[in-house]
């Protein structure tokens, strides 16, 4: 893991505000991690969500650094997904496939409601604190500090690449699991105010993958000291409480 390469870290004035961490509850709760939107439930304890956040977060920095000069968005995910695995991370394959967008002139937040409400089921994704959040964007500020940080996250060189992860346990508490949604915008620029991006302004096309995570209690309680010594240069910069 120290091998990893990772992008320069932010300046002294950033680096000072490191200690403001989110404070990670034990109830239903919505983080912004970079490009992630992740959303906890309350079977994982807040100890265990900080090194979730972590992972994920660490993962993305690689995937950044490692396709700096790549525009190929199925390359950045590689990346990705291989840094999790090296981590401990168990996963099934991501297949990225083509989705039809009905309504050209929808936002982004408003195309990807169907496809979470398929892979959570209508009444959990009523329960979503992620899908009440897309629900409701178009009344946001759309300088809300965790917008801010998504999108930055989110640009791309050739589109937009961001993930949906709803983190749960199972019923014992040994494994932490995480739906994961990828999705990525292939345009021919580079997408800013991502969650606001119009299809019909841009010959665009969104695909999805849909996949799951899972890593046992004791490999995360491992992995906690040493990821979050990599990560903690970033993390003012990159996590943000999301707040309905």
């Amino acid at each position: 893991m120290q091998n990893l390469d990772l992008p320069d870290t932010p300046q002294l004035e950033a680096l000072t505000q490191a200690g403001e961490t989110i404070a990670f509850t034990e109830g239903q709760q919505a983080v912004a991690v970079g490009a992630q939107l992740a959303e906890f439930s309350t079977a994982v304890p807040a100890g265990r969500r900080a090194v979730v956040a972590d992972c994920l977060l660490l993962a993305q920095l690689a995937a950044n650094k490692a396709t700096s000069m790549n525009g190929d968005l199925k390359a950045w995910y590689d990346q990705y997904l291989g840094v999790l695995q090296k981590l401990g991370w168990l996963q099934t394959s991501l297949e990225f496939k083509a989705t039809e967008i009905d309504d050209l002139d929808a936002g982004v937040h408003q195309a990807i409601l169907p496809v979470l409400t398929a892979l959570l089921g209508p009444a959990a994704a009523a329960a979503s604190m992620v899908v009440t959040v897309l629900k409701g964007l178009q009344e946001m500020d759309k300088d809300n500090p965790w917008i801010t940080l998504f999108d930055r996250a989110s640009s791309h060189a050739s589109g937009a690449k961001f993930q949906m992860g709803f983190v749960d346990a199972d019923s014992t508490g040994a494994t932490v699991s995480v739906q994961l949604v990828a999705l990525a915008i292939d345009a021919n620029r580079r997408i800013t105010q991502v969650l606001f991006f119009r299809f019909s302004s841009d010959h665009a096309r969104l695909s999805v993958a849909k996949g799951e995570l899972s890593v046992t209690a004791d490999r995360l309680q491992a992995l906690g000291p040493v990821v979050a010594e990599r990560v903690a240069p970033f993390i003012a910069d990159n996590v943000q409480s999301i707040d309905i």
